[in-house]
């Protein structure tokens, strides 16, 4: 997987992680959300994913690793 690839959240790990968003848009990240890929981390594979509504708007921003995507 790398920048710009839209992966599946197929597994929470980490069922409370942080993340941002848009203010009055955001949520926590779901199991079966999608999202893009916006940054890889070289050291440990794990990725920045970003979840838009069709408005525009982050719904999340979060860091995962590659066990919780799949690439669609």
């Amino acid at each position: 997987m790398e920048e710009y690839d839209v992966v599946r959240v197929v597994r929470l790990l980490k069922p409370n992680r942080e993340f941002d968003g848009s203010e009055g848009f955001k949520r926590a990240p779901q199991v079966g959300d999608t999202g893009t890929i916006v940054h890889v981390y070289p050291a440990d594979k794990d990725f920045i994913i970003e979840a838009v509504a069709k408005d525009g708007y982050t719904i999340w921003l979060a860091d995962f690793s590659s066990e919780e995507l799949e690439k669609i």
